[in-house]
């Protein structure tokens, strides 16, 4: 699904191992996406997802625009996972795009 939106918070950065043995880094981001309610009425849905990337300067961009309030257009994914009897839903970001307007 793409969106367009904020990045209001970006994380603390993780690395993980993967089943390969390859090193990963992920950031936690906090996105605010803006929509007009049937009434007119402006809202905005957080969400917090997870994205992976592969240099520091990516990550730089990331708080850049952040910090910049810049509209981007990001690609994620919903998946549900079970934990103790409980449903979890998991946002995954794959790729953000800054807009030029």
């Amino acid at each position: 699904m793409i969106i367009k939106g904020f990045i209001t918070e970006v994380g603390q950065s993780r690395e993980w191992t993967t089943r390969e043995g390859e090193t990963k880094q992920s950031v936690q981001l906090t996105l605010q996406v803006p929509y007009v309610t049937r009434d007119g009425q402006e809202r905005n849905d957080e969400l917090q997802g997870e994205i992976s990337y592969g240099n520091p300067q990516f990550l730089d961009s990331l708080r850049l625009a952040q910090q910049a309030h810049e509209r981007c257009e990001m690609q994620v994914g919903f998946s549900l996972s079970e934990w103790k009897d409980r449903k979890i839903q998991n946002i995954r970001v794959y790729n953000v795009t800054k807009l030029l307007n």
